[in-house]
């Protein structure tokens, strides 16, 4: 597979500085620019007879070499491949060129997606499968989130693979949402203790200190009550998270830990937007 210029006689490239990423074969690879996308896999719970996943960062595949070698190694024995380019072909283009020659030699089927949710149907264009089937796991990727990624490849895979796992289709994400926690027995005097973190965080399962904090705060005899949200700046966040943190009756938080710094005050020399947390009023 390697397309290179080589001259006979035992020359071999240069390989200095070249990044090779080492992996075995599997019959799916997922290749992105995302390392959230990575993260949520490495989360994702699949069935026990999914089939072997691959994932690779394409700014690991930057050099020539290392994408034919990569080829070699890893997507010539694959049955499906999915890429995610931010940035359109020009972002990869010779190993966007790899794929399709793979595609075309093997017969895996090819998924070629954009990054973000703007359409490109030139990206898409390069895809073997069916639009609906690349436009589908496009949906799945889109909203986000260790489920729908997970729910995504299972759909893939019984529209390629032949399998029969009957995902659920894309769930939204909403801008505000209570983050689950492991039920801990509390007494009912327990101070509520709030806890904002961004919404990128719960879709990209980098929650792990949100836990650990929530963790903490339990053992203290604090009942946590953790909330993602998008962004404090838009107003009907702001009210979707009033209604939970201070909801109508009492019952509300004691005491706010916004781990979103300084996301609603400005320190431009504007005003400083501080309605939310007058409504508040807790420390």
């Amino acid at each position: 597979m390697h397309r290179l210029a080589a001259t006979p006689g035992g020359w071999t490239p240069d390989t200095e500085g070249v990044i090779f990423v080492e992996q075995t074969p599997a019959p799916l690879v997922f290749l992105t620019a995302a390392d959230t996308e990575i993260q949520s896999l490495a989360r994702a719970r699949f069935p026990d007879d999914f089939p072997a996943l691959r994932v690779a960062n394409l700014l690991q595949l930057q050099q020539q070499l290392a994408i034919d070698t990569y080829a070699d190694d890893v997507l010539r024995h694959a049955q499906v491949m999915v890429v995610r380019l931010l940035g359109g072909r020009a972002y990869w283009p010779y190993g966007l060129e790899v794929l399709s020659e793979v595609a075309a030699t093997t017969g895996a089927a090819l998924v070629v997606l954009p990054g973000d949710d703007r359409p490109a149907p030139d990206l898409i264009s390069h895809s073997t499968v069916p639009l609906t089937v690349a436009n589908r796991l496009w949906r799945y990727l889109n909203e986000g989130g260790v489920e729908n990624m997970a729910h995504g490849l299972m759909w893939l895979c019984d529209r390629t693979l032949h399998t029969r796992y009957a995902p659920p289709d894309p769930q939204p994400i909403p801008k505000v949402g209570r983050y689950p926690q492991p039920a801990v027995t509390l007494p009912p005097t327990a101070a509520k203790i709030g806890l904002v973190f961004y919404r990128a965080h719960y879709l990209a399962a980098n929650t792990a200190p949100i836990d650990a904090l929530c963790a903490a705060l339990a053992q203290r005899g604090l009942a946590p009550l953790p909330v993602f949200v998008s962004s404090l700046q838009d107003p009907e966040v702001q009210a979707e998270l009033i209604a939970l943190l201070q909801p109508a009756g009492g019952d509300g938080i004691d005491v706010l830990l916004n781990t979103t710094s300084f996301s609603v005050a400005k320190l431009d020399g504007a005003t400083p937007n501080l309605a939310l947390w007058e409504t508040l009023d807790v420390p």
